[in-house]
This record gives structure tokens, sequence and C-alpha cells, in this order.
């Protein structure tokens, strides 16, 4: 299985599309961004670029809503 590191382009910047390729919803990259955890290093207004290890450690550590509940059974 190929994870997240495997997939990012080699320069080291992520843009909003490449995360959300990656499985993050885009609102969530949105909140990590006010939260001040993910930061612009590059691109324009409108396409913002982040620095991909940073972004790659905040994938690692979120967790999909839903996928950390108990077994009902």
């Amino acid at each position: 299985m190929t994870g997240p590191r495997d997939r990012i382009p080699a320069a080291g910047r992520v843009t909003m599309a490449d995360l959300v390729r990656l499985g993050v919803p885009a609102p969530t990259v949105r909140g990590w961004v006010r939260q001040g955890r993910l930061t612009r290093i590059g691109g324009s207004t409108r396409y913002p670029e982040y620095d991909a290890p940073v972004a790659l450690d905040l994938i690692e550590c979120w967790k999909p809503r839903g996928t950390g509940r108990a077994d009902p059974t």
C-alpha cells in the first residue's frame, strides 16, 4: 500500500487539490489553515502552495470522522 508520502510531487510543495486527491476534505484543509497548523509558502492567493512535509504530518495524524469509533459488537 502506498502512503501519502509516496504520492506527493517531488518539489516539496502541495496545493489544496493535491491534499484533496490524498483524501483530505477541503474544509479540513481550510480548518488547518485557519488554526495556523498549515501555512502558505508560495503560489498565488487563489492557488496557494503549502509545505509538503508539514501537510503530510497533518495527514498522518488526521482521522476521518467515523473511523475512530469503538466496534459495536
